[in-house]
């Protein structure tokens, strides 16, 4: 099935936050959003659950939009849980996940029974066991035994989930307090080769397979991740075609289990804008060079994928230029590394300029450093319908007290 196309940047409308609110500041394109719900939902097979990584964007808005289209969500802390719940996720339709779920946040699942829990060690599985209360579902997370896909945040060497020599430890707390209702994998991140995107999937699922002969458990519920990518730079979207024809081998594989693909950069990354104002001129190396009034602090790299130097050149808003010529466009810490782009083809550039740095609606703001050099936080904007609309400052819960030493 070939990409749909991508929108057109909202010039206008990214101008115009940019003059309202100032910079820097991030604006989400909610449409664009919508088009990647609609995309997934014509390309993969029937009855395939898709559920939101909510650290991928947990701007309440966002998680508002995705909510409200049917898909379920993945978190991983009480404050992520929270966003979920206001967002309008049903709490049946969240996963919760995480090699350490604190004090908060388990408090949160205790109120909540319908949660699914995703497990990433034995020892976890053995606290839960002794917590009193009702049964929970849980998923055993596995850990891949198989390489890794796309680009892996973490390095080659997987540090989540249950090896499956392991798996044998789990049976003695089975039962308990655990439910054991399938498995969770996930096997690679950021992938953009559509032969490698069908291949973890079918390798997630030998895995799980595997690992159900062992506990002679079959699952009802697969979680076998997802980790489709987007391109920063000129490459081609993903194709979704062999995923999807990997997807429906593996429903007729597994016809009594629920499939649940775990998707966050994938719907949320093209339609965040983060805009920065130019406030100098400079040098970098041998060419030149602008100052900004923004930097990553807001726009980090969390993900190691380089994009200062691969990424598409910014968009220069306002009336177009002619020429462009490679510069480096410097943030505003006192940080050496505080580099957006290293050579972005740009028109000369003026005092007041704003640039719009495209696909950053995913691992922006809540990823970066921003208490550094303690800068005031961006602004955060959704643009819907051509309408703009200023979101209020991320409001975390409170993390509930508890005596020392508790853990």
């Amino acid at each position: 099935m070939p990409a749909a196309p991508t929108p057109p940047a909202p010039a206008e409308a990214l101008a115009q936050a940019a003059a309202r609110h100032g910079t820097p500041a991030y604006v989400y394109d909610l449409t664009r959003v919508r088009a990647r719900i609609r995309q997934l939902a014509r390309a993969l097979p029937p009855g395939v659950e898709v559920r939101y990584s909510v650290k991928a964007n947990p701007a309440p808005a966002v998680c508002a939009v995705i909510a409200s289209a049917g898909l379920g969500a993945e978190v991983s802390s009480a404050g992520e849980l929270t966003a979920a719940l206001d967002a309008g996720f049903p709490p049946a339709r969240i996963m919760v996940s995480g090699p350490y779920k604190d004090p908060g946040l388990r408090q949160l699942i205790s109120e909540l029974p319908e949660l699914l829990i995703s497990v990433d060690s034995v020892s976890e599985l053995a606290q839960l066991a002794t917590q009193q209360g009702a049964t929970r579902r849980v998923l055993l997370r596995l850990r891949p035994d198989y390489p890794p896909a796309g680009d892996m945040c973490e390095g080659a060497q997987p540090r989540f989930g249950i090896p499956i020599e392991h798996l044998g430890r789990c049976q003695a707390f089975l039962g308990r307090s655990a439910d054991c209702v399938g498995y969770h994998v996930y096997g690679g991140s950021q992938i953009l080769d559509k032969a490698q995107a069908a291949r973890q999937l079918r390798d997630a699922v030998d895995l799980t397979m595997r690992a159900a002969k062992l506990l002679d458990a079959d699952p009802r519920i697969l979680n076998v991740g997802g980790g489709f990518g987007v391109p920063y730079t000129d490459d081609d979207d993903l194709d979704l075609a062999p995923a999807a024809a990997a997807l429906r081998a593996i429903g007729a594989r597994t016809p009594n289990a629920q499939l649940v693909l775990e998707l966050g950069r994938y719907l949320v990354a093209d339609a965040g804008w983060y805009l920065t104002r130019v406030v100098h001129h400079q040098t970098f190396g041998d060419g030149p060079a602008v100052v900004v009034d923004g930097g990553i602090h807001h726009r980090p790299d969390l993900c190691g994928l380089d994009i200062a130097r691969s990424a598409r050149p910014p968009l220069l808003l306002g009336p177009a230029r002619g020429g462009a010529t490679p510069t480096a466009v410097l943030g505003c810490l006192c940080l050496p590394w505080d580099v957006l782009a290293y050579a972005a083809d740009l028109p000369a550039l003026s005092i007041g300029d704003v640039l719009a740095f495209p696909t950053a609606g995913a691992y922006g703001l809540t990823a970066a450093p921003t208490r550094f050099l303690s800068h005031r936080l961006p602004a955060e904007l959704v643009l819907d319908d051509g309408i703009l609309t200023l979101l209020p400052a991320p409001q975390w819960p409170a993390q509930r007290s508890q005596p020392a030493g508790v853990s």
